[in-house]
């Protein structure tokens, strides 16, 4: 009889302890990130540090992941069964997605609703609108891309801003030196996400798309040839070898190129790093933001703004547990001190979404964007008007996301400037690589 007691009192306690441990089990979502810097991923374990100190239905689980590796790392997710719940990436990877079937855009829409439409730039939505209406991601912070340069030279030399396609090659034939390593400009010339972005606002600004109103691929235009015989003249006075994004911004910042592309991440190395570099004769280059200008239009037959908006996408799911996780985190993390506290890990480069945000005293009383005073809300104003290759007449066509990972567009200015191509003929490459992209 006692031996029974004792065996119903432990089946009891083993019965109470898995129920107590059902009643507190955490759930765990992935969450996939492009910020792979070591001191963004510091300030992105405290705010999730900070969000399951206020809850304890779910663990968040930090995966970095660099922008260029995004598609293999997807690819290689669904060939072992196991994708994350969340992602924060650019819109091209999001709208690939959402073309493939792969998203909830359900609780994309439940995310969009609960932070509130009117909370949110119109520009900033477009980007990651699906053509069935809604949406395929939720806006979290973008960029303006555009020429950043020495006004201080352009006064010197009496030469007009770099706005027009006439005034940026007369400045990149004026400055290039390369006897003294001196360079005209520095635009993408790499297979990478930096040449599509430096060259889509050329081909913008000459109304050459990828896809006309119907969908149809269009990358062969007279336009685009235009656009491409353009890009590659100006190639030549950028340095040597494939350029990308490291390049332009250590020839800036040391003084041997007046002109680069660049997004207005560039703001903090500008602001807060330039006395790192060194710049004529070995001098450092005082008051670099002072000296510095920012032309974000740039107009040829039209005018043109570029920019990227980066948001989360939440991946399909048979755990909705872990849907819910995801949408509880990312609301966190667009929320007051929390968001704020995001955007600073790169302010300038970071632009908040949300309009609440971006005039919240909190978020404006930052050391970088005091230094950069008035041209900090003109650099950022942009943000709103922002073109892209796959938005056309309003419309929105989410398989630029297939040829955008494929770097087809880089890969295209690489046959001319690496290999000696014509204009025809690359742009002939390219329309038949993207066909091949889409199907």
């Amino acid at each position: 009889m006692r031996k029974n007691k004792i065996l119903t009192l432990i089946l009891l306690t083993v019965l109470i302890l898995t129920l107590t441990t059902a009643a507190f089990a955490q759930t765990t979502v992935e969450y996939w990130t492009t910020q792979t810097e070591e001191n963004r991923v510091e300030i992105i374990n405290n705010l999730i540090d900070r969000f399951e100190a206020q809850q304890d239905e779910y663990k968040i689980e930090l995966v970095t992941v660099q922008e260029n590796d995004i598609p293999t790392k997807l690819a290689a997710g669904m060939a072992a069964g196991r994708l994350p719940a969340m992602i924060e990436v650019g819109a091209e990877n999001i709208l690939k997605l959402g073309a493939e079937g792969m998203l909830d855009s359900e609780a994309v829409n439940d995310v969009v609703n609960s932070i509130g439409e009117d909370d949110l730039y119109d520009g900033a939505l477009k980007m990651l609108a699906s053509p069935e209406g809604g949406y395929f991601g939720v806006p979290f912070h973008g960029w303006v891309q555009g020429i950043w340069y020495r006004e201080d030279l352009f006064e010197e030399k009496g030469l007009e801003p770099p706005t027009t396609w006439e005034s940026i090659m007369a400045a990149a034939k004026e400055f290039h030196d390369p006897g003294n390593q001196k360079y005209g400009i520095v635009v993408g010339t790499n297979k990478d996400s930096y040449a599509r972005q430096t060259f889509t606002q050329f081909a913008l600004s000459n109304n050459a798309r990828i896809f006309d109103e119907n969908g149809n691929l269009v990358f062969n235009s007279p336009e685009m040839v235009e656009t491409l015989e353009y890009y590659a003249e100006l190639a030549k006075y950028t340095p040597p070898g494939p350029n990308g994004w490291r390049d332009a911004r250590d020839l800036f910042l040391a003084g041997r190129v007046p002109m680069m592309m660049y997004s207005t991440y560039i703001m903090d190395d500008i602001g807060l790093a330039a006395t790192d570099y060194a710049g004529e004769e070995g001098e450092m280059i005082a008051n670099l933001v002072d000296k510095t200008n920012f032309a974000n239009t740039m107009k040829n037959k039209s005018e043109a703004v570029f920019g990227q908006i980066s948001g989360f996408t939440f991946i399909k799911s048979k755990d909705q547990k872990k849907i819910e996780g995801a949408k509880a985190f990312a609301e966190f993390l667009m929320t007051g001190e929390n968001y704020i506290e995001f955007l600073h890990m790169a302010p300038g480069g970071m632009n908040a979404v949300r309009p609440s945000i971006a005039n919240d005293p909190k978020y404006l009383e930052h050391e970088l964007l005091e230094v950069w005073g008035e041209k900090s809300a003109r650099i950022a104003s942009g943000l709103n008007s922002i073109g892209k290759f796959g938005y056309v007449g309003g419309k929105v066509f989410p398989e630029i996301g297939n040829i955008a990972s494929q770097f087809i567009v880089g890969q295209t200015i690489m046959k001319m400037t690496e290999s000696g191509w014509s204009a025809e003929r690359a742009a002939e490459w390219g329309q038949k690589e993207m066909e091949d992209a889409l199907e």
